[in-house]
């Protein structure tokens, strides 16, 4: 069994996947104004007295970012106790790794990655003209030259674009590790290093 903790999106929910199904997924605060850290404790011993499922854990994955900073320090802090005290081997899934999987699938570098996350922080994952993946925040509602950009996938808003040609799909880091559990990579005693842009700087 496989505990999954999603602390990038707005609403941060743990789902627990076996056999590569969902078979249970519990959100950890009712609205954005809730704390992360008044909740994710409680909710966790809530859902081991309901499933007994701590027992069959056998791996970790956690979203990493970019998001807000205190829900990725809170999840990361978190995780790290359970993984360590379990011995559990984890993934980290960042918005720069669902882009290179739709990278991939799309065949296409002309794609970015849109992030609405806690405290209504925005954040924007591309490739470069040498295919690095750059994070940038986003302070402001106003709309968004994205040059060289035909498609943008977002977790929950679409994004605020000039150009009306733009695709946007919505997607989701759960459907993701569905679909690519296969290719995902998985280590022990690996610290949980979160991403946090700050002036369009990636802090680790």
């Amino acid at each position: 069994m496989l505990l999954f903790l999603d602390v990038v999106s707005p609403i941060p929910e743990f789902s627990l996947i076996d056999d590569n199904k969902l078979i249970f997924s519990q959100k950890i605060v009712s609205s954005e104004n809730d704390k992360l850290s008044d909740n994710i404790i409680q909710k966790y011993i809530y859902a081991e007295n309901q499933l007994k499922f701590s027992k069959y854990l056998k791996k970790a994955i956690i979203t990493t970012g970019p998001g807000s900073y205190t829900s990725l320090r809170v999840g990361a802090s978190f995780l790290s106790g359970i993984t360590i005290s379990k011995d559990l081997p984890l993934c980290q899934i960042s918005a720069g790794d669902i882009l290179q999987i739709k990278k991939e699938t799309n065949n296409s570098t002309k794609i970015a990655i849109f992030i609405y996350s806690g405290n209504s922080q925005k954040f924007l994952c591309k490739m470069n003209d040498n295919n690095q993946i750059n994070y940038s925040k986003i302070e402001n509602d106003d709309p968004i030259q994205l040059h060289n950009i035909k498609k943008v996938f977002y977790n929950l808003k679409k994004i605020n674009s000039f150009s009306d040609k733009l695709i946007q799909n919505k997607f989701s880091f759960l459907d993701e590790i569905l679909a690519n559990y296969k290719n995902l990579v998985f280590f022990k005693n690996k610290i949980i290093r979160p991403k946090y842009v700050s002036n369009n700087t990636l802090l680790n």
